[in-house]
């Protein structure tokens, strides 16, 4: 005997069959190792064993009891089966449960011997791919976790440190290690901040190469406009960069058929307020200090990379001290939990606000903390990415107004033409061009809502109530300013008018909302509400 080929296990319930099989593949030089029924076999396997023989009819443990474990924990032997010549059916299924093949008896034993080789060179030749495999995936995967580091390189940006008036954290997890989410931040000169956050439709490396791309051309793009404008000494504005990325990346994108939605916001403290573009991207989160409140922003532009759509329209939201924004991929809203609902825009609004106290990283961190619990999981299909801009409390300077004026009225309607004629002279002296007299109508007829609104729901009628009105004058703003002790208001709580009649109210909310350009409530510890109208009296360069 021989047995340098390894060892090879037969388990059969017929002791003639084991004394005949173990002579046989004894002499072509296998170490034999027999059982007498299933559960002895199951006992006596292991990973030396080359090659396996099994009788399908043995007590205590069968052949396919036998198979099931040895394919379960064995993954590198598939058994042949010796079967009685009318028994194909237990056969037939053995091999739906992974045995080589089987054989029925009285066997050729030169057959036997071939379907042996046969079944180890087979199994020899899958343990070998499986090898390949193994190795090309950890290359692979090495390969993507190279990409991915090159990745945060070239797609997520670096805020710059110590920027004075504004904090900011960032964080993305991709959800394929390399993904088209990209964000960048872009300083323009000491009052000037830009951020750009951006998604590629699609995901692997093709989108991240075209997010790269996009952050390259926005440099260039403003660049570019620097030099145009030079003489003017004007800083290009978003919706001018926007626009010209999009000239010269339609091309490309239309051959490859992709899109990028995107938020580009400059964030100015000269004028306290951020100036944006928004292009098809999720609504940033604006949380507002003073009313403790979230507003959505969103623009009317198309994605960058569809046609026709320039030129591009820009907004404007002001801010305040402790205010802060907060921008996302889709990968926020789009998590779901166990049943398939998604965490959804409202829940994200809840969790953002629910972190408004805390530092911009402490609220990225609670805000993955609340996903998390909602999903049951860490890992998402796609890419969780978001931005948070903070403007500091303590480091902006605010600007002071250059002309400020402030009266007190009853709450009297009769006090309403009083209002309306001191709005009117302080107007006066703002020139013509900044503020015209069709505006300063419009003014008017927003002042009258606001104050009839206090007398009438704050004060519910009373005429004996005080209401203060102060009217600053900026550089570049013009304020109003209403203050009561009244009952509070919160205008979330106002529906939306109907225009057909059907139901009164909501009307004068609207007005307001649609004459200026910035409308904020608020109320403080003392039970003393705010009403700030916001003028801005020079148009977007």
């Amino acid at each position: 005997m021989n047995p340098h080929r390894g060892k090879i296990l037969i388990a059969d319930d017929d002791p003639i069959i084991r004394i005949i099989l173990k002579k046989l593949f004894g002499k072509t030089g296998f170490e034999v190792i027999t059982a007498q029924n299933g559960k002895e076999a199951v006992d006596l396997i292991s990973n030396e064993i080359r090659a396996v023989i099994l009788d399908l009819e043995m007590p205590v443990m069968d052949g396919i009891e036998c198979l099931q474990f040895i394919r379960k924990n064995v993954r590198d032997i598939s058994p042949i089966m010796l079967t009685a010549s009318e028994d194909f059916t237990s056969a037939v299924e053995a091999m739906r449960y992974g045995a080589f093949d089987y054989i029925t008896k009285p066997f050729n034993p030169k057959q036997l011997i071939a379907l042996v080789d046969k079944a180890i060179e087979t199994d020899a030749q899958a343990k070998r791919l499986r090898r390949v495999e193994a190795e090309l995936a950890k290359s692979r995967d090495q390969e993507i976790e190279t990409a991915s580091k090159i990745q945060q390189a070239l797609l997520m940006g670096i805020p710059p440190k110590n920027f004075k008036g504004m904090e900011i954290a960032n964080w993305t997890i991709p959800s394929q290690k390399v993904d088209g989410d990209f964000y960048d931040f872009i300083t323009i000169d000491s009052q000037c901040l830009d951020v750009v956050v951006g998604d590629v439709m699609g995901k692997g490396i093709a989108s991240a190469l075209m997010g790269a791309a996009l952050k390259s051309y926005f440099l260039r793009a403003i660049h570019e406009l620097e030099l145009s404008c030079a003489h003017d000494d004007m800083l290009p504005e978003p919706d001018a960069i926007v626009g010209r990325v999009q000239s010269a990346m339609i091309h490309q994108m239309e051959e490859l058929e992709t899109f990028v939605t995107l938020c580009y916001a400059r964030f100015d403290l000269s004028r306290n307020q951020m100036r944006f573009v928004d292009c098809g991207h999720m609504r940033t989160i604006q949380y507002l200090k003073e009313s403790q409140t979230c507003i959505l922003l969103q623009g009317i532009n198309m994605p960058i990379g569809f046609p026709e759509t320039e030129p591009f329209t820009q907004f404007i939201a002001p801010f305040s001290k402790g205010d802060f924004f907060f921008f996302y991929s889709d990968g926020l809203t789009e998590a779901m939990d166990s049943h398939g609902h998604l965490f959804g825009e409202e829940r994200l609004v809840k969790s953002v606000k629910a972190c408004s106290g805390l530092s911009p990283n402490e609220i990225i961190k609670g805000v993955w903390a609340d996903i998390v619990k909602f999903s049951g999981t860490e890992t998402f299909r796609d890419d969780f990415t978001c931005v948070v801009v903070k403007i500091d409390p303590h480091d902006i300077p605010m600007l002071q107004p250059d002309v400020e004026s402030r009266m007190t009225f009853s709450s009297d309607l009769k006090e309403l033409s009083g209002i309306r004629q001191f709005i009117r002279n302080f107007c006066e002296p703002i020139p013509e061009e900044l503020l015209c007299e069709a505006r300063i109508s419009m003014i008017e007829l927003a002042v009258t809502e606001v104050v009839t609104n206090i007398i009438r729901h704050a004060y519910s009628g009373r005429s004996d109530a005080i209401v203060q009105v102060t009217a600053s004058l900026f550089p570049d703003m013009f304020l109003i300013e209403f203050v009561d002790k009244g009952k509070s208001f919160n205008p979330e709580d106002v529906p939306h008018p109907n225009f057909d009649g059907s139901r009164d109210g909501g009307f004068g909310i609207y007005i307001v909302s649609q004459i200026m350009d910035d409308v904020v409530y608020s109320r403080d510890k003392d039970n003393t509400n705010y009403t700030k109208l916001k003028i801005f009296l020079k148009p977007s360069l």
